[in-house]
């Protein structure tokens, strides 16, 4: 089967992009963004025989309908660009709460929605999520998405997420504010028109692995913002970050959609054609 980007486009949420990443980039201080920890979970998810560009549309605008959920913040998809991918066979589904309680309870009222289960079943073929292998993370967004242009009327973003592990004796609290600093070396770098923004999710189990995810607008973006990075960012940050983690040399890459966003409850992703 010929699928977006011809690979699975699962639905759901991550950096992105996220809600929380949006807002007011004037207003809003990178302290102001710190504080706001946010409960994020990614359910995997794969495309089944009926998959394609028009049956999305709508599954995704019945699934908008169903949710009346206030907690529910944003939900985003991620469908890999690359086949060397950790899971390479998987998409995921990032979906953002304000706390773990939030979530749990609305998976609850879900579970007991007559019509959700009748979704499910209507949709089936398109789109299979496993809910029992969801993973949960605490996650932070120093930098607000339109900081450095706005993204696409589509939707669309791009990602870049690195598998990364906290040093033995460092915290969440530490990665958490570096942070600050390394903000202040992407606001001197050449990062315009880019919508570079990074999400820092943390595993909620306690083993220390964290993702760092990095957004933009499109590839051509990733690729400058990265050029940007290696010229004005990493010989000062890096070291810094090298005493407190370590991630992975190659990072995952996606093509993204943001398919709810509480802000703008009547947006609905424009996906490509098949």
């Amino acid at each position: 089967m010929k699928n977006i980007f011809n690979f699975i486009l699962p639905l759901v949420f991550i950096v992105s992009c996220s809600m929380e990443e949006s807002g007011d980039a004037s207003t809003d201080t990178v302290e102001d963004r710190l504080s706001k920890v946010y409960y994020t979970e990614f359910m995997p998810c794969t495309a089944g025989p009926d998959y394609t560009s028009e049956n999305m549309t709508s599954m995704i605008a019945e699934w908008q309908k169903l949710l009346t959920n206030e907690n529910l913040q944003g939900v985003w998809g991620y469908a890999p660009a690359v086949a060397t991918n950790s899971f390479p066979d998987n998409g995921w589904w990032e979906i953002q709460w304000g706390s773990r309680e939030e979530a749990q309870e609305a998976w609850s009222e879900w579970s007991q929605n007559k019509e959700a289960a009748a979704w499910n079943e209507k949709y089936a073929s398109v789109l299979q999520c496993d809910e029992s292998l969801i993973n949960g993370f605490e996650s932070v967004f120093p930098i607000a998405s339109a900081q450095y242009s706005e993204l696409p009327d589509s939707g669309y973003f791009y990602g870049e997420v690195h598998i990364c592990e906290l040093n033995d004796g460092s915290t969440q609290e530490e990665a958490i504010s570096f942070l600050s600093g390394f903000t202040d070396a992407v606001s001197n770098a050449d990062y315009s028109d880019t919508s570079y923004h990074l999400g820092n999710y943390f595993n909620v189990d306690g083993s220390g692995g964290f993702l760092w995810a990095n957004f933009t607008n499109s590839e051509e973006s990733m690729n400058k913002a990265n050029n940007s990075f290696e010229a004005s960012v990493r010989e000062t940050m890096f070291p810094i970050f090298s005493t407190f983690a370590s991630c992975g040399e190659v990072p995952d890459l996606y093509h993204g959609f943001t398919l709810y966003n509480a802000d703008d409850k009547d947006f609905m992703p424009t996906f490509p054609s098949n």
